[in-house]
């Protein structure tokens, strides 16, 4: 791990009991244990915090809405004197599972009293926080958006994957997917749209698809690939340990066919940053930041939208080449790394100010 190297960087683990691999006995079991696990947890960050001398704790949350560490760090450094305490929270939040709602209610509202600020990457992130938890409901909490920033990195365009395509089709375009394999960020939507291509298209495109499987998904999409008789048109990669801009940069078209909700996204905004062009949908908080005038935004699970943007995609290519252009001015202007790191300065700055 990079970071590791980094001086000024440390790390501390922990046995999380929320993240343990159980049977379904077990899974049972623990699912109605939750809340004395989340007492745990708080034990246990009360441990590490006492070891040391924080001033600021940052917590980094993807669903916010169920059992999770991060209030329980929260809670925990409150009882340590850590003077700001602050969450970011990445994607949606969720309702609560059934049987829990009161309980988890129980602990927004003292979470909500020892917190000392809510950072979302996006308003919709926000929106779904008022919708579906009652975090927010006692204005307690100093909250702010603060979408997320990427490193512009000066990386030359070239075949960082190594593909091994036939070379009768090097001149062939490179779409692809970067992402985990989940059936939320919408594989099948795209695999479903190139199959109905006619053989003329198909001829100039092959799908690149890189990320790691989850609950057994790439079994099911090589089933309905082969079923579609598509094998020599669809490459799987699982992680690559590489700059994902790197990977992005092997892609002629990036798309982000997400069914259901995108916090940011984020390999949306990474494609931007290198100047490739992208087709995304429009969920969550993509809008904020991305549309029409630098890519394609469509509506999620529209199978012939997806098919008749791939056909536009292949008869003009620089059209989308001349927006990718705009979406890298717009990324390097307004979300880029350092752009999100002064924010977040001046965000804990405020906080300080108000604590002392």
């Amino acid at each position: 791990m990079i970071l590791k190297r980094k001086k000024k960087i440390k790390f501390v683990f922990y046995d999380s009991p929320f993240v343990r691999k159980r049977n379904f006995l077990g899974k049972s079991f623990a699912y109605f244990f939750k809340p004395i696990f989340f007492i745990i947890t708080i034990i246990k960050f009360k441990k590490i915090f006492s070891k040391s001398n924080f001033d600021v704790l940052l917590c980094e949350c993807g669903n916010y809405g169920r059992f999770r560490s991060e209030p329980a760090a929260v809670l925990a450094a409150k009882r340590t004197n850590i003077p700001i305490k602050s969450i970011v929270i990445h994607h949606e939040c969720v309702k609560a599972p059934l049987f829990m709602g009161f309980v988890l209610k129980i602990i927004n509202y003292f979470f909500s009293k020892k917190l000392s600020s809510l950072i979302t990457v996006s308003n919709a992130t926000k929106e779904t926080i008022l919708k579906n938890s009652n975090l927010l409901k006692y204005n307690r909490v100093k909250t702010a958006v603060i979408h997320n920033g990427v490193p512009i990195n000066k990386f030359i365009r070239k075949n960082y994957l190594d593909l091994k395509i036939n070379k009768d089709y090097e001149s062939i375009l490179k779409i692809g997917m970067v992402s985990r394999l989940s059936p939320d960020k919408g594989h099948e939507d795209l695999i479903l749209a190139f199959s109905k291509l006619s053989s003329e298209y198909k001829k100039k495109l092959v799908i690149i698809i890189v990320g790691e499987d989850e609950r057994n998904q790439k079994f099911r999409l090589e089933k309905k690939i082969k079923n579609l008789n598509l094998q020599n048109k669809i490459i799987f990669f699982n992680y690559v340990d590489m700059d994902s801009k790197k990977i992005i940069l092997s892609l002629d078209l990036l798309l982000s066919m997400t069914r259901s909700y995108e916090g940011f996204g984020l390999s949306i905004a990474e494609a931007m940053s290198v100047g490739t062009p992208v087709l995304a949908t429009d969920v969550g908080g993509v809008k904020e930041f991305f549309d029409n005038d630098c890519g394609r935004l469509i509506k999620p699970g529209q199978i012939e939208d997806i098919k008749n943007s791939l056909q536009d995609f292949c008869d003009n290519k620089k059209q989308w080449d001349d927006k990718a252009i705009i979406a890298r001015e717009r990324i390097e202007k307004n979300f880029n790394a350092e752009i999100m790191g002064e924010k977040y300065m001046r965000h804990i700055n405020l906080i300080a100010n108000k604590t002392k």
